[in-house]
């Protein structure tokens, strides 16, 4: 019964995005599209950035990590898996560059 309730949805795993993670771990795209240690948080706002209705839920596990208690995104379904986790992760990439710049400017 919970797959129905998900049919129109994506649970996306900050490891889907975590160049850090091997693809055995849960990492989902190339190294190259993939972000070093995403943070729950980040990937929020970039959803909400790029309009996607993303729903955190804060304290739960990967199955096959269940010591990594890091939460999980639930997305409206716009696209492919790959598209949005690759729009995801260029999105926190811009986010991080821009933070990046504006720490440098401050000093």
């Amino acid at each position: 019964m919970a797959a129905l309730k998900l049919r129109d949805k994506i649970v996306i795993w900050p490891a889907n995005l975590d160049s850090t993670k091997s693809r055995k771990a849960g990492r989902k795209l190339a190294r190259g599209f993939a972000v070093q240690s995403p943070k729950l948080e980040e990937l929020r706002e970039a959803s909400k950035r790029l309009s996607l209705e993303a729903e955190p839920t804060l304290g739960k596990a990967r199955p096959s990590a269940w010591w990594e208690k890091l939460g999980y995104l639930t997305v409206n379904k716009k696209g492919s898996r790959t598209s949005i986790l690759r729009s995801l992760s260029e999105e926190v990439k811009q986010t991080r560059r821009a933070r990046a710049a504006s720490d440098k400017e401050r000093k």
